[in-house]
């Protein structure tokens, strides 16, 4: 009945975890795992972020939204200090309204640059007619320039939490990229629009280009229906993990006008045609060792060496640079896995967010979902385990078992996740361990009151309360199927009952009889006896089962001297009441029974039964023979 239990349990259970019931209390312990698991080195990363921060808005003459100029300005000077792609979340899809030929100057930028990736989206609106969907991309002017574009790739949870990304999404007869995938297009050599094909048996999307020889691959997020044209970001830490600037600093060149307080015109250190002279640039160096080491260079008009100084020590060299916002009153920070890493809460701009996704496509550091059948496997097995255990163990083993499958399961999780980037379910595991073990110790409880209600029923008016509640405790104490046992057997009989019992009317010798039964009943009680029968006024009580007593054959024969004293009263009183004399032959021996249920399947009794019993019987009645009342056996 365990077993079925845990079976019962495994598919309610299975069947909860598919329909997604503990979806999000999972989804927060991935975020627990991804904390435990801490930051992760992002040293090799080709990417930057640039964001319009606090310091951009004070450094700034306009307001925002700015002027599609600022945007220009940002578009030259990265390619001017060797940035080699500029990814835009933000998007230019409706005209400049501050400067007309704004959107013309920012194309220009673009088109001379001719790295750069904008921003679109597929937008949803609600309408009488229903659900109206249209792709809403960059305006046709900056389309012009040839560059490539993408929709913005967030994926939010239930909850809010950001954890999966868009790789694409199917739009009437295309596929439209999100911007992190055509960053990653851009990083592997791929082509703006591969060839796709699709992996069901790993989940993995293959794209490749038209020869088919450069071939890269992107995991699918596997969700409840199957995989998911997503990702599950592996974020490599929390906000600034990634190297992070200012917009207002790559603002900063000589051309620029920021407040005076803020221009610095810190970008003509890396710009190559700077009108600044080389001592201007060596003293914006942050390195102070690189600084002597350019200025000594100069010093021997060793210019070259100045320019690789300053080259080694450009940040934004070979760099791909991701252009979003991360003032909170612009609604664009997310709440990620590492929203409270460390005690402090703290939102990720949604830019660093594709920084993650796109760092985890690059680097191929999937997160790597058990399918959901290896899932229900493992519940099936820790359901059985904790079963077997609280049967066949004590509940408080099968509880300590409980607790070191559970502690085993949770570090499990947190080790595949930690060293193999690997997500198993962790709370259908835990929850089934529990219930696994509360459901069976539920039943072992109920099982065991119903045997106690069975033992009270069959013994509660045989023996002693100190005896039943041993073995309602003790079930295993006694067989109810039959065994060899050592016991003491008492026999009582009233001296002369048929005669008193005619003498008598019925209502009488009733009376008679209760005022004999019970007190003898109470003394072979007293000494732990069990009263086996009663067959009119005899009594047949057995010592020593069904709990084991190594004192029964003394305590038989204390309990046949103290009935004889208790009878020396009660015959005066039973004399004078109802005028007879009650004299009562007794005989007691010990030996090997057979004890247990004995009768039919309808209707049966615990017995016992064998020579010593019936040496004990005959002992009663040769003490009429003897002309005494208490026989007792030499063993």
């Amino acid at each position: 009945m365990g077993l079925g239990i845990a079976v019962v349990i495994s598919i309610l259970i299975s069947f909860l975890l598919l329909i997604g019931v503990f979806r999000g209390l999972e989804l927060k312990t991935l975020d627990y795992r991804f904390q435990w698991r801490g930051p992760k080195d992002v040293s090799h990363s080709d990417l930057i972020i640039i964001t319009i921060d606090d310091q951009t808005f004070k450094s700034c003459r306009d307001r925002y939204p700015f002027p599609r100029d600022y945007y220009a300005t940002l578009v030259e000077n990265l390619k001017e200090v060797g940035v080699k792609l500029i990814m835009f979340d933000i998007q230019f899809t409706e005209p400049d309204i501050k400067n007309p030929l704004g959107d013309k100057i920012l194309a220009d930028a673009i088109n001379k640059a001719g790295n750069v990736i904008l921003a679109g989206k597929i937008a949803r609106e609600f309408t009488r007619g229903g659900l109206y969907e249209y792709v809403d991309e960059p305006i046709p002017v900056l389309m012009e320039t040839g560059s490539d574009w993408g929709i913005v790739g967030e994926m939010q949870d239930s909850d809010g939490f950001m954890r999966r990304y868009l790789i694409f999404e199917p739009y009437q007869d295309k596929l439209l990229y999100s911007l992190g995938s055509r960053v990653f297009f851009y990083e592997k050599g791929l082509p703006r629009e591969p060839k796709l094909s699709f992996n069901k048996r790993d989940g993995y999307f293959v794209f490749s280009d038209s020869s088919g020889k450069n071939v890269q691959k992107i995991l699918g997020h596997r969700g409840s229906r199957g995989f998911e044209q997503t990702i599950l970001i592996n974020y490599y830490g929390p906000t600034s993990t990634f190297p992070t600037y200012s917009m207002s600093s790559l603002l900063d060149d000589a051309d620029f006008d920021l407040r005076d307080e803020e221009d610095t015109d810190y970008l003509e250190i890396f710009k190559k045609n700077s009108i600044y002279p080389y001592e201007f640039k060596i003293a914006l160096l942050a390195d102070s060792t690189k600084q002597v080491e350019a200025f000594s260079a100069l010093a021997l008009g060793d210019t070259e060496r100045v320019d690789e100084i300053i080259d080694s020590e450009n940040p934004f060299k070979d760099k791909i640079a991701l252009i979003g916002v991360s003032l909170e009153e612009l609604h664009d920070n997310k709440y990620t896995p590492f929203y409270n890493y460390g005690g402090v809460q703290r939102l990720m701009p949604g830019v660093e967010t594709h920084a993650h996704a796109i760092q985890t496509m690059v680097d191929s550091s999937f997160i790597k979902s058990v399918p959901i059948l290896v899932d229900i496997l493992i519940i099936f097995i820790l359901s059985m385990i904790t079963a077997v255990m609280v049967i066949f163990a004590r509940p408080v083993i099968g509880g300590a078992v409980a607790v070191i499958l559970s502690a085993a399961v949770v570090a499990g999780a947190f080790w595949l996740f930690t060293h193999q980037s690997v997500w198993i379910y962790l709370i259908p595991l835990v929850v089934t361990v529990v219930s696994s073990y509360g459901g069976n110790v539920i039943y072992l409880f109920l099982s065991e009151q119903k045997e106690k209600k069975k033992i009270r029923g069959m013994f509660q008016t045989y023996m002693s309360p100190k005896v039943l509640k041993y073995l309602e405790d003790h079930p295993d104490a006694f067989s109810l199927s039959g065994e060899k046992r050592e016991a003491t057997m008492f026999f009582s009989d009233v001296q002369g009952f048929t005669t008193i019992s005619e003498s008598l009317s019925a209502e009488e010798l009733s009376i008679v009889l209760n005022k004999y039964l019970s007190p003898m009943t109470d003394i072979l009680m007293q000494y732990d006896g069990y009263v086996d029968k009663y067959e009119g006024d005899a009594i047949m009580c057995d010592f020593g089962v069904p709990m084991e007593d190594p004192d029964h054959a003394w305590k038989a024969c204390y309990a046949a001297l103290d009935q004889q004293k208790k009878l020396e009263v009660l015959r005066e009183e039973i004399k004078k009441d109802h005028g007879v004399d009650i004299f009562v032959r007794m005989g007691v021996n010990s030996g090997i029974v057979s004890a247990g249920n004995m009768g039919s399947a309808q209707r049966f009794q615990y017995t016992v039964m064998g020579d010593a019993v019936n040496q004990a019987s005959r002992f009663e009645g040769a003490n009429k023979q003897y002309g005494t009342y208490l026989m007792v056996g030499e063993e």
